[in-house]
């Protein structure tokens, strides 16, 4: 039997010292997965074999041996060439099973996930149903919510009445006007008078609203007394330093006016609160009278009344000198203009105060009469027993065209100027009233009682004396002849209106002479065209 000839080592197998012992240790990578796992442990496997081949290879010593050796390669040859079969077989079993694992795993999970669907529908169903009860529940919040707002807004006009009451009628209530709260306050009474007014059918509402009443005309009594109180101590402090010493003109008109305007702004806001409410309601009937009205007036007549003090013993002593004095002491005229010109000057002076203490002319007429009452009180004796008639004319003259002011359709009337005319009107109607007395006592006595003379009558001899005369006479030609031009003597013009003349000749007063005028008139006609000319326009119709 023939020796075969050995297989050629590997590269590896001629190294026999390094195969003696056990492998160097690696480090081995980790398996990503089964099938690289598998490779490892056949590759492991592999070399093993080769290994033990080389030893018992070495150990042949007989042919016998060789024999058993090359049957035995013969065996591993053909096992193998068929190693690469079953190792893929192999793997395909695996890969099988390995897919249905995976299979099994994905059904599994899908059962899972069926599972999770329907308990995630199950969970989105109550999360709506949960949801629509939350939403129903904010719903319900919402609209108790907005009931409980309107009951506490309702209510707030219930609630208000106790702490007000309180504070209304505890003690040194009367500083509380001077606090910027105070006008609130008044604001809230007026608002829950008003909600009463319009929720009339509220059970408590009628009680609530008498009571809110109360509370309100207690508030503006307050204002009233402050007001008062506060007159009379600037009144007390200004008459306190009027009697400690001697002043002059300019120092009492600044005491008087200066004093006064300190303390008005804060007065006039505190008053102006009575007088938005002194109005008449709507559809109350006319010629009545506003709740808070008499508040008011007792404002206006607590005003005048103080100033009242004060200005008028100066008046009355400034009017009693002039009416001493040389030049106006037997001159109605000229009394009247000194005297009407310092009470225009007053009346003007207290009007501006007026309007600093008060929003209105509410009262201030009232006031201005009383302060010319002292006027009167010289100037009307004096004109009902004046017996000139000139002089009244005079009077009436100098009333109309420096105090009466004549009103004019296309100029604007100023509301803040003061209309002295409304004032001076009395004394006016005094001075009418004389001069239409007298009036009709000339009528009386001298046209209607008056016994002509026979030359009054005799014109036919007057005819014949002027025909005779040869001079030019002024006298107006009262024949029925018809003179030439160069012959006519000119006819006296009459003046539109008397004209004052300040001469102290009696005679001299008037810019024409009717006696001459109108000499040879009948006597009737001349004195009836000569009052007519003095009072055509001082006396009107209707006075």
């Amino acid at each position: 039997m023939e020796r075969v000839e050995a297989i050629p080592e590997t590269a590896d197998e001629d190294r026999p010292g390094k195969l003696n012992g056990p492998p160097p240790a690696t480090v081995a990578r980790r398996a990503k997965s089964y099938s690289d796992f598998y490779t490892v442990v056949r590759a492991h496997l592999r070399k093993e074999r080769a290994l033990e081949k080389k030893k018992s290879r070495e150990d042949i010593s007989t042919e016998l041996e060789f024999a058993d050796w090359y049957g035995g390669l013969s065996d591993e040859l053909l096992e193998a060439s068929h190693d690469e079969y079953r190792l893929y077989q192999h793997q395909l079993h695996m890969t099988r099973n390995h897919l249905e694992n995976i299979s099994s795993d994905t059904t599994s999970t899908l059962h899972v996930l069926s599972s999770l669907s329907e308990s995630f529908k199950v969970v989105e169903a109550q999360t709506n149903a949960f949801r629509t009860q939350c939403e129903g529940l904010i719903d319900d919040q919402k609209r108790i919510t907005k009931l409980a707002d309107d009951m506490e807004q309702n209510l707030r006009y219930y609630l208000y009445l106790e702490p007000t009451t309180k504070r209304l009628n505890a003690p040194g209530a009367g500083k509380i006007v001077r606090g910027s709260e105070f006008v609130e306050m008044l604001a809230n009474l007026d608002s829950c008078l008003e909600y009463m007014q319009a929720h009339s059918k509220h059970r408590e509402a009628e009680t609530y609203r008498s009571r809110y009443r109360l509370l309100l005309t207690r508030a503006l009594t307050l204002i009233r007394v402050h007001f008062t109180e506060a007159l009379r101590e600037i009144a007390a402090d200004v008459s306190k330093r009027i009697a400690d010493r001697q002043l002059n003109d300019t120092t009492m008109s600044a005491l008087l006016y200066a004093k006064f305007r300190v303390g008005a702004p804060e007065l006039k806001s505190i008053g102006i609160e009575i007088q938005k409410r002194a109005v008449l309601p709507a559809g109350a009937a006319p010629g009545g009278e506003a709740e808070y009205q008499s508040l008011m007036n007792e404002l206006y007549q607590s005003y005048s009344a103080t100033r009242g003090r004060l200005i008028l013993p100066i008046v009355t002593k400034k009017i009693g000198d002039i009416a001493q004095a040389p030049s106006t002491s037997t001159d109605l005229v000229a009394f009247a203009r000194s005297s009407i010109s310092y009470i225009r000057g007053i009346c003007f002076d207290e009007c501006d105060l007026w309007r600093e203490w008060f929003d209105g002319d509410g009262g201030l007429y009232d006031f201005l009469e009383a302060v010319c009452e002292p006027l009167y009180d010289y100037l009307r004796p004096r004109t009902i027993h004046e017996t000139q008639i000139l002089k009244l004319c005079e009077l009436c003259t100098l009333i109309q065209t420096r105090y009466m002011e004549e009103e004019e359709e296309e100029s604007p009337v100023d509301a803040n100027k003061l209309d002295f005319s409304v004032i001076v009107h009395p004394a006016l109607q005094d001075a009418q009233n004389r001069l239409v007395f007298l009036s009709l006592a000339i009528l009386r006595d001298d046209i209607e009682r008056y016994k002509p003379k026979p030359e009054d009558l005799d014109y036919p001899a007057k005819n014949k004396k002027h025909a005779t005369s040869g001079t030019k006479s002024n006298q107006p030609v009262l024949s029925g002849k018809k003179q030439p031009k160069s012959e006519v003597p000119p006819t006296p013009l009459m003046p539109k209106t008397p004209t004052i003349v300040e001469d102290d000749d009696p005679d001299a007063r008037w810019n024409f002479n009717t006696e001459a005028a109108f000499k040879d008139w009948y006597p009737t006609l001349r004195k009836a065209i000569w009052l007519l000319s003095k009072i055509y326009r001082l006396v009107h119709v209707g006075s």
